[in-house]
């Protein structure tokens, strides 16, 4: 072959190579991760039954009860999200031998940026809040039962808030 042929096989060859990355970093951001809670923390997965969290870097977290299709919303421009849920201990601690949670139904939740109250949100008949918020530190709740999140650009931080504790052990 000529040096010509040559050097246009190479570039095509790069530009193929190039289109195959780019494709790739598109792809990427399109699969849905689903996340259960577990009575003290979000784990991946799907549950036996009860309700997750699927959560897409780009979009708004979704929060289903059963496996269903999940329609992607993109979240808005130079914002993040926090997905969490908002429970009541129900058994552990120094007598219970098992995680157990009582959804906070219908709560108030507060989200502070500093000493400011950023936001307020309410809870779902199951204990699950979402919230759109710029990238930055954040409060969620009041102390002594109050946790920091971390929120990025165009992706959703999952957030467990134990609202109480039953006074049974």
């Amino acid at each position: 072959m000529s040096n010509g042929l040559n050097l246009l096989l190479s570039g095509l060859i790069v530009i193929a190579l190039c289109l195959s990355a780019s494709a790739s970093a598109k792809r990427q951001g399109t699969t849905w991760n689903y996340y259960h809670f577990n009575g003290q923390e979000f784990v991946a997965g799907q549950p036996g039954e009860g309700s997750f969290i699927a959560v897409r870097d780009g979009s708004l977290p979704v929060l289903l009860t059963e496996p269903a299709k999940v329609e992607a919303v993109a979240l808005p421009a130079g914002k993040g999200a926090v997905a969490g849920i908002s429970y009541i201990q129900s058994s552990g601690g120094k007598l219970g031998g098992r995680p157990g949670h009582v959804p906070a139904s219908r709560a108030p939740v507060n989200i502070f940026s500093g000493n400011k109250l950023a936001k307020t949100v309410e809870t779902d008949q199951l204990g699950y809040f979402t919230a759109v918020l710029d990238a930055g530190t954040y409060r969620i709740g009041t102390p002594p039962l109050a946790i920091e999140v971390v929120i990025k650009s165009g992706t959703t931080t999952l957030a467990s808030l134990r609202s109480g504790k039953r006074m049974v052990d």
